[in-house]
């Protein structure tokens, strides 16, 4: 099993900035204001799906079309 932490990108493995972690009140993270469409999905392994937050950098390069991650 891969190590991860919450506060980590499962993509690039950068700080995600999940405003959950932070303590922000439901729906006041910068994720629940986005899309997110089936190449975010696609791009995560599967052992840390559900458990870590995609980050903003990695959905906009991701809805982009930019294949070129960090």
């Amino acid at each position: 099993m891969t190590d991860y932490s919450a506060s980590e990108c499962p993509i690039c493995k950068g700080n995600n900035q999940c405003g959950n972690l932070q303590g922000l009140p439901a729906g006041e993270c910068w994720c629940s204001k986005e899309t997110f469409p089936k190449a975010v999905f696609e791009r995560i392994p599967p052992e840390l799906s559900g458990k870590a937050c995609v980050c903003q950098a990695c959905l906009e390069r991701l809805k982009q079309g930019k294949s070129e991650l960090r």
